[in-house]
Protein backbone atom coordinates (compact mmCIF):
# COMPACT_ATOMS: atom_id res chain seq x y z
CA UNK A 1 0.00 0.00 0.00
CA UNK A 2 0.89 3.74 -0.80
CA UNK A 3 0.48 5.89 2.16
CA UNK A 4 0.83 9.42 1.83
CA UNK A 5 0.65 11.69 5.52
CA UNK A 6 0.20 15.90 4.79
CA UNK A 7 1.66 17.95 6.97
CA UNK A 8 4.34 16.26 8.41
CA UNK A 9 7.72 15.01 6.85
CA UNK A 10 10.89 15.24 9.52
CA UNK A 11 9.00 15.06 13.11
CA UNK A 12 8.85 11.96 15.49
CA UNK A 13 5.19 11.53 14.85
CA UNK A 14 5.61 10.72 10.70
CA UNK A 15 9.14 8.83 11.37
CA UNK A 16 7.68 6.59 13.53
CA UNK A 17 4.13 5.79 11.50
CA UNK A 18 7.23 5.48 8.41
CA UNK A 19 8.82 3.04 10.29
CA UNK A 20 6.45 0.21 10.93
CA UNK A 21 4.63 1.31 8.22
CA UNK A 22 7.86 -0.16 5.98
CA UNK A 23 8.41 -3.18 8.36
CA UNK A 24 4.69 -4.38 6.90
CA UNK A 25 5.86 -3.31 3.42
CA UNK A 26 4.22 -0.09 2.76
CA UNK A 27 5.63 2.99 1.02
CA UNK A 28 4.75 5.67 3.40
CA UNK A 29 5.57 8.99 2.35
CA UNK A 30 5.39 12.78 4.33
CA UNK A 31 4.47 15.85 2.59
CA UNK A 32 4.26 19.26 3.83
CA UNK A 33 0.67 21.19 2.99
CA UNK A 34 2.12 23.92 0.98
CA UNK A 35 3.52 20.99 -1.59
CA UNK A 36 0.07 20.91 -2.89
CA UNK A 37 -0.31 22.16 -6.69
CA UNK A 38 -4.10 21.84 -8.65
CA UNK A 39 -3.63 22.11 -12.00
CA UNK A 40 -7.02 23.17 -13.78
CA UNK A 41 -8.32 23.56 -17.33
CA UNK A 42 -12.07 22.98 -18.68
CA UNK A 43 -11.00 19.31 -19.08
CA UNK A 44 -8.77 18.47 -16.06
CA UNK A 45 -8.92 19.13 -12.32
CA UNK A 46 -5.41 17.30 -11.20
CA UNK A 47 -4.14 17.70 -7.79
CA UNK A 48 -0.79 16.64 -7.68
CA UNK A 49 2.72 17.45 -5.12
CA UNK A 50 4.56 19.88 -7.08
CA UNK A 51 4.14 17.60 -10.67
CA UNK A 52 3.84 13.92 -8.69
CA UNK A 53 -0.08 12.81 -8.94
CA UNK A 54 -1.68 12.47 -5.76
CA UNK A 55 -3.78 9.40 -7.33
CA UNK A 56 -0.60 7.44 -7.11
CA UNK A 57 -1.66 6.97 -3.23
CA UNK A 58 -4.11 4.20 -1.98
CA UNK A 59 -4.62 6.47 1.17
CA UNK A 60 -4.11 9.74 2.20
CA UNK A 61 -4.17 10.59 5.46
CA UNK A 62 -4.59 14.81 6.15
CA UNK A 63 -2.63 15.11 9.60
CA UNK A 64 -2.06 18.70 9.77
CA UNK A 65 -2.56 21.13 7.42
CA UNK A 66 -3.89 24.45 8.66
CA UNK A 67 -4.34 27.36 6.87
CA UNK A 68 -4.41 25.96 3.66
CA UNK A 69 -7.12 22.87 4.62
CA UNK A 70 -9.92 23.57 2.03
CA UNK A 71 -7.60 23.26 -0.67
CA UNK A 72 -6.65 19.76 0.79
CA UNK A 73 -10.65 19.15 1.51
CA UNK A 74 -11.42 20.22 -2.25
CA UNK A 75 -8.00 17.48 -3.43
CA UNK A 76 -9.23 14.70 -1.01
CA UNK A 77 -12.87 14.66 -2.18
CA UNK A 78 -12.14 15.13 -5.60
CA UNK A 79 -9.35 11.80 -5.58
CA UNK A 80 -12.03 9.70 -3.01
CA UNK A 81 -14.72 10.48 -5.54
CA UNK A 82 -12.58 9.81 -9.08
CA UNK A 83 -10.27 7.37 -8.06
CA UNK A 84 -11.51 5.67 -4.87
CA UNK A 85 -8.79 6.98 -2.32
CA UNK A 86 -9.02 6.31 1.13
CA UNK A 87 -9.37 9.54 2.64
CA UNK A 88 -8.45 9.71 6.57
CA UNK A 89 -10.06 11.34 8.90
CA UNK A 90 -13.47 10.28 7.54
CA UNK A 91 -15.15 14.06 8.22
CA UNK A 92 -12.77 15.77 5.69
CA UNK A 93 -14.73 13.59 2.83
CA UNK A 94 -18.41 13.24 4.96
CA UNK A 95 -21.01 14.79 3.08
CA UNK A 96 -22.61 15.85 6.14
CA UNK A 97 -19.38 17.66 7.35
CA UNK A 98 -18.61 19.19 3.92
CA UNK A 99 -17.98 23.15 4.72
CA UNK A 100 -19.09 22.63 8.03
CA UNK A 101 -15.22 21.86 9.73
CA UNK A 102 -15.21 24.42 12.55
CA UNK A 103 -15.72 24.18 16.28
CA UNK A 104 -19.15 25.57 16.24
CA UNK A 105 -20.10 21.75 14.10
CA UNK A 106 -18.23 20.00 16.76
CA UNK A 107 -20.22 21.48 19.54
CA UNK A 108 -22.99 20.87 17.40
CA UNK A 109 -22.24 17.23 17.20
CA UNK A 110 -21.83 17.03 21.26
CA UNK A 111 -24.83 18.88 22.28
CA UNK A 112 -26.86 16.33 19.77
CA UNK A 113 -25.39 13.45 21.33
CA UNK A 114 -26.07 14.76 24.71
CA UNK A 115 -21.90 14.51 25.61
CA UNK A 116 -20.42 16.68 28.56
CA UNK A 117 -18.81 19.61 27.68
CA UNK A 118 -17.79 22.87 29.68
CA UNK A 119 -20.33 25.63 28.99
CA UNK A 120 -18.41 27.93 25.67
CA UNK A 121 -19.33 30.75 23.57
CA UNK A 122 -17.78 30.87 19.69
CA UNK A 123 -17.57 35.08 19.44
CA UNK A 124 -15.57 37.12 16.23
CA UNK A 125 -14.47 39.80 17.85
CA UNK A 126 -14.17 41.54 21.37
CA UNK A 127 -16.81 43.60 20.67
CA UNK A 128 -19.34 40.34 20.96
CA UNK A 129 -17.90 39.50 24.28
CA UNK A 130 -20.02 41.57 26.05
CA UNK A 131 -23.27 39.95 24.48
CA UNK A 132 -22.30 36.42 26.24
CA UNK A 133 -20.28 37.53 28.80
CA UNK A 134 -23.08 37.35 31.79
CA UNK A 135 -23.98 33.75 31.08
CA UNK A 136 -20.10 32.97 32.28
CA UNK A 137 -17.39 33.25 35.85
CA UNK A 138 -14.25 34.32 35.66
CA UNK A 139 -11.61 33.15 35.13
CA UNK A 140 -12.31 31.69 31.49
CA UNK A 141 -10.63 29.86 28.95
CA UNK A 142 -9.84 31.69 25.83
CA UNK A 143 -8.75 29.49 22.76
CA UNK A 144 -7.96 30.85 19.24
CA UNK A 145 -9.39 28.42 16.64
CA UNK A 146 -5.82 27.65 14.83
CA UNK A 147 -4.35 26.71 17.83
CA UNK A 148 -2.29 23.16 18.67
CA UNK A 149 -0.47 21.63 21.46
CA UNK A 150 -1.85 24.24 23.90
CA UNK A 151 -0.58 27.60 21.78
CA UNK A 152 -2.98 30.02 21.38
CA UNK A 153 -4.94 28.91 24.68
CA UNK A 154 -5.11 31.55 27.43
CA UNK A 155 -7.07 32.02 30.98
CA UNK A 156 -8.24 35.37 31.45
CA UNK A 157 -9.40 36.55 35.08
CA UNK A 158 -11.15 39.40 33.94
CA UNK A 159 -13.47 41.11 31.41
CA UNK A 160 -10.26 43.20 30.41
CA UNK A 161 -7.87 40.10 30.35
CA UNK A 162 -10.75 38.52 27.51
CA UNK A 163 -10.62 41.19 25.56
CA UNK A 164 -6.61 42.17 25.58
CA UNK A 165 -6.46 38.20 24.25
CA UNK A 166 -8.99 38.74 21.64
CA UNK A 167 -7.46 42.09 20.22
CA UNK A 168 -3.93 40.58 19.78
CA UNK A 169 -4.49 37.64 18.38
CA UNK A 170 -7.65 38.88 15.83
CA UNK A 171 -5.42 39.41 12.64
CA UNK A 172 -4.41 35.60 13.68
CA UNK A 173 -7.82 33.90 14.12
CA UNK A 174 -11.08 33.92 12.53
CA UNK A 175 -12.84 32.95 15.82
CA UNK A 176 -12.36 32.61 19.33
CA UNK A 177 -14.01 30.19 21.80
CA UNK A 178 -14.51 31.25 25.08
CA UNK A 179 -14.83 28.37 28.10
CA UNK A 180 -15.86 27.63 31.38
CA UNK A 181 -12.78 27.00 33.49
CA UNK A 182 -13.19 23.46 34.86
CA UNK A 183 -10.67 23.49 38.44
CA UNK A 184 -8.66 19.96 37.34
CA UNK A 185 -5.80 18.27 38.15
CA UNK A 186 -4.33 18.14 34.60
CA UNK A 187 -6.52 16.75 31.92
CA UNK A 188 -6.58 13.15 30.26
CA UNK A 189 -5.55 12.57 26.70
CA UNK A 190 -7.28 9.28 25.38
CA UNK A 191 -5.71 8.68 21.52
CA UNK A 192 -8.44 7.09 19.62
CA UNK A 193 -7.80 4.91 16.29
CA UNK A 194 -10.33 4.07 14.22
CA UNK A 195 -13.31 5.04 16.47
CA UNK A 196 -11.74 3.03 19.63
CA UNK A 197 -9.41 3.92 22.48
CA UNK A 198 -5.85 2.46 22.49
CA UNK A 199 -5.21 3.50 25.40
CA UNK A 200 -5.08 7.25 27.43
CA UNK A 201 -2.76 9.33 29.70
CA UNK A 202 -2.88 11.65 32.72
CA UNK A 203 -0.84 15.15 31.29
CA UNK A 204 0.22 16.97 34.12
CA UNK A 205 1.42 21.05 34.35
CA UNK A 206 4.70 21.05 35.45
CA UNK A 207 5.34 24.59 35.81
CA UNK A 208 4.04 26.69 38.37
CA UNK A 209 1.30 28.70 37.59
CA UNK A 210 0.84 26.71 34.36
CA UNK A 211 -2.76 25.75 33.27
CA UNK A 212 -2.24 23.85 30.32
CA UNK A 213 -0.80 20.11 30.48
CA UNK A 214 0.76 19.82 26.99
CA UNK A 215 3.75 17.64 27.06
CA UNK A 216 4.86 19.98 24.17
CA UNK A 217 4.79 22.99 26.90
CA UNK A 218 6.68 20.90 29.44
CA UNK A 219 3.44 18.70 31.10
CA UNK A 220 4.42 15.33 32.58
CA UNK A 221 2.69 12.11 31.42
CA UNK A 222 1.59 9.36 33.31
CA UNK A 223 -0.31 6.06 32.34
CA UNK A 224 -4.18 5.77 33.10
CA UNK A 225 -5.54 2.40 32.84
CA UNK A 226 -9.51 3.16 30.89
CA UNK A 227 -10.75 0.04 32.46
CA UNK A 228 -10.95 2.16 35.61
CA UNK A 229 -12.61 5.22 33.85
CA UNK A 230 -15.10 3.43 31.78
CA UNK A 231 -16.94 6.22 31.17
CA UNK A 232 -14.09 8.24 29.88
CA UNK A 233 -13.48 5.57 27.11
CA UNK A 234 -17.54 5.94 26.18
CA UNK A 235 -17.03 9.20 25.83
CA UNK A 236 -13.84 9.40 23.79
CA UNK A 237 -15.49 6.48 21.15
CA UNK A 238 -18.29 8.34 21.15
CA UNK A 239 -16.95 12.21 20.35
CA UNK A 240 -14.29 10.51 17.85
CA UNK A 241 -17.19 8.84 16.01
CA UNK A 242 -19.57 11.29 16.12
CA UNK A 243 -17.03 13.89 14.47
CA UNK A 244 -15.95 11.20 12.53
CA UNK A 245 -12.29 11.66 13.74
CA UNK A 246 -11.29 8.17 12.56
CA UNK A 247 -7.00 9.63 14.52
CA UNK A 248 -8.01 11.41 17.20
CA UNK A 249 -6.38 13.08 20.54
CA UNK A 250 -9.49 13.25 23.26
CA UNK A 251 -9.12 16.01 25.79
CA UNK A 252 -10.92 15.37 29.44
CA UNK A 253 -10.99 16.73 32.46
CA UNK A 254 -12.20 16.00 35.37
CA UNK A 255 -14.04 18.33 37.76
CA UNK A 256 -11.72 18.51 41.13
CA UNK A 257 -14.67 18.65 43.00
CA UNK A 258 -16.92 16.24 41.86
CA UNK A 259 -14.94 14.05 39.70
CA UNK A 260 -17.66 14.56 36.52
CA UNK A 261 -16.13 14.51 33.36
CA UNK A 262 -15.68 17.43 30.61
CA UNK A 263 -14.58 17.49 26.81
CA UNK A 264 -12.23 20.03 26.20
CA UNK A 265 -11.56 19.36 22.70
CA UNK A 266 -10.48 16.51 19.63
CA UNK A 267 -7.39 17.25 17.93
CA UNK A 268 -7.36 15.56 14.76
CA UNK A 269 -3.49 15.64 13.99
CA UNK A 270 -2.52 14.49 17.43
CA UNK A 271 1.14 14.05 18.40
CA UNK A 272 1.87 11.02 20.27
CA UNK A 273 5.28 11.01 21.04
CA UNK A 274 4.64 11.62 24.59
CA UNK A 275 1.58 9.15 24.36
CA UNK A 276 3.88 6.34 23.45
CA UNK A 277 6.86 7.12 26.09
CA UNK A 278 3.86 6.93 29.14
CA UNK A 279 1.82 4.28 28.05
CA UNK A 280 4.29 1.97 26.01
CA UNK A 281 1.65 1.79 23.58
CA UNK A 282 2.49 1.10 19.83
CA UNK A 283 0.11 4.45 18.75
CA UNK A 284 2.21 4.13 14.98
CA UNK A 285 1.57 0.67 14.68
CA UNK A 286 -2.28 0.61 15.91
CA UNK A 287 -2.49 3.36 12.77
CA UNK A 288 -0.75 1.04 10.71
CA UNK A 289 -2.64 -1.45 11.48
CA UNK A 290 -6.27 0.59 10.80
CA UNK A 291 -5.07 1.61 8.01
CA UNK A 292 -4.88 -2.05 6.29
CA UNK A 293 -7.83 -2.52 7.42
CA UNK A 294 -9.56 0.33 5.63
CA UNK A 295 -7.23 -0.69 2.48
CA UNK A 296 -8.72 -4.99 2.96
CA UNK A 297 -12.38 -3.17 3.45
CA UNK A 298 -11.94 -1.15 0.57
CA UNK A 299 -10.49 -4.37 -1.75
CA UNK A 300 -13.53 -6.93 -0.36
CA UNK A 301 -11.71 -8.28 2.35
CA UNK A 302 -13.07 -8.49 5.70
CA UNK A 303 -11.45 -7.30 9.09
Amino acid sequence: MRILIVGLKRNPQFKRVREEGEKRGHIVDGCLATELVIYVTPETFEPTLRGKSLKDYDLIYIWAVGRRRWEWYTAANFLNRQVGTIIVNKKIVDPSYNFYLTPASDYLKQRDNSLPFPKSAIVFDAKSVRVVIEQFEFPLIVKVSEGRQGRGVFKADSLEDLEKVIEENKEKSPSFVIREFIPNDGDIRVFTVGFKAIGAMKRIPTKEGEFRSNISLGGRGEKIDLEKYPEIRKIAEKLSEVTAMEIAGVDIVLNRSTAKPYILEINPGPQFTGFEKYTGINAALEIINYFEKLHLQKNGGSD
